[in-house]
């Protein structure tokens, strides 16, 4: 993009070029120093042909080359005052390098953007205003087409290395998406299908094979988290994406449903809340049959946020919770009940047996720090 910015710049210098050396060679016989004006339409075929040389190549896009092309511009501008009769540049005459000189400006702006632009168009307004010994309406008004015409240049191209940025950026993005998407599937048909294997027949097994399921079960959902978290911009310092974690528990028989927005609260809310939530789906795989299925809704509700735990299997008897917590199995009394009381929420748990059971886990959102 800036390659041909520049070789557009170049385009120009050919035309400015063309025109000027036409006015020179047209009015050659009113000149005080004729050989003067033709050294000076020589040296701007010499300067053209070096930009154009450089643009073509990539080599014009230098500190040194643009300042030498402006100081260049600036002394042949002077020596009008040389080559034309007084009453000339004081008259309606131009000067020799007329629109030509807006080149060194144009350039200053594609290498440095508006403001130098602009400057390198004031020290050519600068030069005219020395060859004509003050200045008129006429030198006025170009020496000010010379400055916006550095300024908008040097702005356009700005916007255009940006807009250039922003479209390697993404397309590099969609190329890590389209390769994580790859990834994925490759996983989810192999490592995580023998994860989740091992994580039920151990959960069956019982004993030592127990542990081996809880293990492989944390596995899973760390390389859930890996391959499925979402490419959303980074939370701000303290705060986890509770959105992202709990896409992480989707498993064949789990269904996780999420706003499309992130749902942003502090790390150590987060934590509890998806450990919690981690808890319920553990229960569901543990006591609620085999085959049962699990749904896990998050709600940003403004004010609270609400993460629903819902299964279709055998339900819980009544009574079943207390008795569990007399024979110390805390599960639910501690790892979602406690946890949640901790964060100023409350634990809403229904159940018929036979038909499932419903854990909704509510946080007040000014104890969450809020959400993004």
């Amino acid at each position: 993009m800036l390659l041909s910015l520049w070789r557009a710049a170049a385009v120009f210098r050919v035309a400015a070029m063309l025109f000027c050396g036409y006015l020179i060679v047209r009015w050659r016989d009113l000149y005080a120093e004729p050989a003067v004006a033709f050294g000076v339409a020589v040296a701007m075929v010499l300067v053209t042909g070096v930009v154009g040389w450089a643009a073509s190549t990539g080599r014009a896009h230098r500190l040194g080359f643009v300042l030498a092309d402006l100081i260049i511009c600036a002394a042949l501008t002077i020596l009008t005052r040389v080559a034309q009769q007084p009453d000339q540049f004081h008259g309606g005459m131009p000067t020799l390098t007329s629109i030509w000189g807006a080149g060194a400006a144009i350039e200053a702006g594609l290498l440095l953007g508006g403001t130098a632009g602009v400057l390198a168009g004031a020290v050519q307004f600068a030069a005219s205003v020395v060859a004509r010994e003050g200045y008129d309406g006429r030198t006025l008004a170009n020496g000010v087409l010379i400055v916006i015409v550095g300024g908008i240049v040097g702005y356009l191209a700005t916007a255009a290395v940006r807009a250039e940025q922003e479209r390697a950026e993404a397309a590099a993005e969609h190329a890590r998406l389209i390769e994580r998407d790859r990834l994925t599937r490759s996983i989810h048909d192999g490592v995580l299908q023998v994860l989740g294997l091992v994580h039920r027949r151990g959960a069956e097994a019982g004993g030592e094979w127990a542990d081996l399921a809880t293990e492989a079960a944390v596995q899973e959902a760390a390389l859930r988290a890996l391959i499925t978290s979402q490419a959303l911009a980074p939370p701000p310092a303290g705060r986890r994406n509770l959105t992202a974690d709990l896409v992480a528990l989707r498993s064949e028989l789990v269904t996780v449903s999420v706003p499309d927005a992130p749902v942003v609260l502090a790390c150590q809310v987060a934590d509890e809340v998806l450990a919690a939530t981690r808890e319920a789906v553990r229960n569901v795989e543990r006591h609620a049959g085999e085959a049962a299925t699990a749904w896990v809704f998050l709600e940003d509700l403004g004010n609270r946020v609400v993460v629903t735990v819902r299964d279709d299997g055998d339900g819980i008897q009544p009574g079943r919770l207390d008795e569990a917590a007399a024979e110390g199995r805390v599960g639910v009394a501690e790892s979602i009940r406690g946890r949640v009381a901790e964060l100023g929420g409350q634990v809403r748990i229904s159940s018929v047996p036979g038909e499932g059971t419903e854990i909704d886990i509510v946080v007040p959102v000014r104890t969450a720090g809020g959400t993004a």
